[in-house]
C-alpha cells in the first residue's frame, strides 16, 4: 500500500473527475445542478497533536470544490469533491494536499428494467473511537487516516402478473486505506427479492436471499456470511401489515469454521397517516435476537426518528454513510413545508448542514476496524425548522460485540485487545438567523466510550462550538468559528479551536 499520496496524481484524478461530470452534465443542462467553488480556511489551534502536551499551531488551507447534483432522468445521482490544500505554519511535516469525495448515483440502462448503481467516498476521519479529534473533526487531515470506498453493481428490478415484484442485485466494494488498521479488501454482495402482497387477498408472500463475501488481500482471508428467507403477511387494514418468516443462515466467522442454523421472526408495519410510519422486526439469528425497529414522524415544520437495530455489521457499512448523510435526510424533511420544491429544499438542507457545527461536533457514526462484529444501536432524532430558527436534537447508544477475531492486523484497531465497545452520546445544535445575511450558529456534544476484553479503554469527550456565518455577496460568505474539546480518559487533552473561513461559488 503506498504511504504517501502523490500531488500531481491527486489533481489530475479531481481534475478527471470534475471533466467527466460536466461533460455529463452538459446533454442535459435542464436537470443537473453544478456549482464550482473555492473555500478557504484559517484555523489556529493550541493543540495541534490532539495530545496531553500538545504545542500550538496556524493552519491555512484552500479547497477548490464541485458540487453536482442531478435528480431527474435515466442518471441520478450527487457528488461533492474538494481538493483540500493544507499547511502548516510550525509544522512542514504534516503539509497535505489531498482528495476528499463523496458521491452516490443510478444509471437506469434499460428503462424500469436495468440499473447500475455506483458510489465513490474518500475522507480522511480520526479511526479510534478512544484518542485523538472526533472523527469528522475537519483538522484530521494526517494520510494515516485516509479511507477510500468504491461501489459499483447491477440491480434487476421486474413485475411478475398483477402485483408480484422481483428485485436481483449485485454489487461489488473496495475498501482500502486507514494507515495500518485497515487490510485492502473486497466485499461482494449478491441479493435477491421475489414478493406479492396481494397473491391471495389479504394474503402476500416473499422469498429473499443475501449473500456477502469479504476478501482480505494481506492476510488472504475471507469472512462470509449468507441468508434465505420465506415470508407471509397479512393486510388487517391498508394501514396495518402483520409479517412473519423462516429461513437459513450461516457464516465463518468462527475461526473460518461454518456455523449454521434456522431463523425465525414477527414483525409488522403501520402507517397510522400519511407522515408517519412505524415498522418493526425480530429474529432468532446465529448471533441471538436480532431487531429492526424504525419509527418515523414528519410534522409540519418538524421531523423525529426512532432506531433500534441489532445486527451483523462492518466497515462496509460505516463508510457508506457519512454523517452528513444522515442529518441531510432528517434537515430535508422538516424543511418540506418551507420548500416544497424538492430543488429548492436540497439547496436549503445544504446551507443549514454546513453551519449546523455539527461537522467536527465529536458524534460519530461508527469506526473503521478489521473486524466483523454484532452491532447493537439505539438511536433518537428530532429537527425542528421555523422561520428563523432550526434546532437538531440527537442521542445514541451503541454495543459492538467482536466476532471473526483472526481478521484483526493491528494493534491500532480499536477491536485489537477489546471483546467489546460501548459508546453512548448526544449533540445539540442550534442555528438561528440574526438577519437575512448573518447566522449564528451553537453546538454542544458529550459522548462516552468503554471497551471491555482483554484490555480496557475508555474515553469522554466533551465538545462546545459558536460561531457566525455572514453573507457578504451573492455568491460569497464569510464565518468564525471557536470551538472546545476536552477529551478524558485513555488519552486525556484539552483544545480551543478559532477558525475563520471565505467561501466563493461560481
Amino acid at each position: 500500500m503506498t504511504k504517501r499520496l502523490d500531488r500531481s496524481r491527486v489533481a489530475r484524478g479531481f481534475v478527471f473527475g470534475a471533466a467527466v461530470v460536466l461533460s455529463a452534465g452538459a446533454a442535459a443542462q435542464s436537470v443537473v445542478q453544478i456549482v464550482p467553488s473555492v473555500s478557504t480556511r484559517m484555523t489556529f489551534t493550541d493543540n495541534v497533536d490532539a495530545s496531553a502536551d500538545g504545542e500550538s499551531d496556524w493552519l491555512f488551507e484552500v479547497s477548490p470544490s464541485i458540487s453536482v447534483r442531478r435528480t431527474s432522468g435515466r442518471i441520478n445521482g450527487n457528488l461533492d469533491a474538494s481538493l483540500r490544500n493544507v499547511v502548516y505554519a510550525n509544522s512542514d511535516d504534516r503539509n497535505s494536499t489531498f482528495l476528499a469525495l463523496r458521491g452516490r448515483g443510478e444509471i437506469e440502462a434499460i428503462e424500469r428494467l436495468l440499473f447500475v448503481d455506483v458510489g465513490a467516498s474518500i475522507s480522511r476521519n480520526n479511526q479510534s473511537l478512544f484518542s485523538g479529534r472526533s472523527g469528522d473533526d475537519p483538522l484530521n487531515t494526517s494520510e494515516d487516516n485516509e479511507v477510500r470506498s468504491f461501489n459499483l453493481g447491477p440491480r434487476l428490478e421486474f413485475a411478475l402478473g398483477k402485483s408480484a415484484k422481483g428485485r436481483v442485485g449485485y454489487r461489488n466494494q473496495w475498501l482500502s486505506g486507514g494507515g495500518s488498521t485497515l487490510s485492502n479488501r473486497r466485499t461482494e454482495t449478491l441479493s435477491g427479492m421475489l414478493q406479492d402482497g396481494e397473491a391471495f387477498g389479504p394474503f402476500g408472500w416473499s422469498v429473499s436471499y443475501d449473500k456477502v463475501d469479504s476478501h482480505y488481500d494481506e492476510s488472504d482471508s475471507k469472512a462470509s456470511r449468507e441468508n434465505g428467507r420465506v415470508g407471509l403477511s397479512y393486510t388487517v387494514t391498508p394501514q396495518v401489515i402483520l409479517r412473519a418468516s423462516v429461513g437459513r443462515e450461516s457464516n465463518n466467522y468462527n475461526a473460518g469454521r461454518t456455523e449454521e442454523g434456522s431463523t425465525h421472526g414477527v414483525g409488522f408495519d403501520w402507517y397510522p397517516t400519511t407522515r408517519t410510519s412505524v415498522t418493526a422486526f425480530t429474529e432468532k439469528r446465529l448471533f441471538g435476537r436480532g431487531y429492526d425497529v424504525q419509527v418515523a414522524h414528519r410534522a409540519q415544520r418538524s421531523s423525529w426518528r426512532l432506531s433500534y437495530v441489532r445486527d451483523y455489521t462492518s466497515s462496509e457499512e460505516v463508510v457508506s454513510e457519512s454523517l452528513e448523510d444522515y442529518y441531510y435526510r432528517l434537515i430535508y424533511d422538516s424543511l418540506a413545508t418551507q420548500f416544497p420544491n424538492p430543488v429548492q429544499r436540497d439547496a436549503a438542507t445544504r446551507a443549514l448542514l454546513n453551519q449546523s457545527g455539527i461537522t467536527g461536533s465529536g458524534l460519530q457514526l461508527g469506526f473503521i476496524t478489521n473486524a466483523q462484529y454484532v452491532s447493537r444501536a439505539l438511536r433518537g432524532d428530532f429537527t425542528l425548522s421555523g422561520v428563523r430558527n432550526t434546532l437538531t436534537f440527537s442521542v445514541y447508544r451503541t454495543e459492538r460485540s467482536r466476532v471473526a477475531q483472526d481478521l484483526i492486523v493491528s494493534a491500532a484497531d480499536d477491536f485489537f485487545n477489546l471483546d467489546q465497545i460501548r459508546d453512548k452520546g448526544m449533540i445539540i445544535s442550534l442555528n438561528h438567523k440574526l438577519s437575512g445575511f448573518s447566522t449564528l450558529t451553537a453546538a454542544v456534544a458529550r459522548s462516552n466510550v468503554q471497551g471491555s476484553g482483554a484490555g480496557a479503554q475508555d474515553s469522554k469527550r466533551t465538545t462546545l462550538s459558536l460561531g457566525v456565518a455572514h453573507k457578504l455577496g451573492p455568491k460569497s460568505t464569510g464565518g468564525l468559528t471557536y470551538r472546545h474539546q476536552k477529551s478524558d480518559g485513555s488519552t486525556s487533552y484539552t483544545e480551543n479551536t478559532l477558525t475563520a473561513t471565505l467561501g466563493v461559488r461560481f
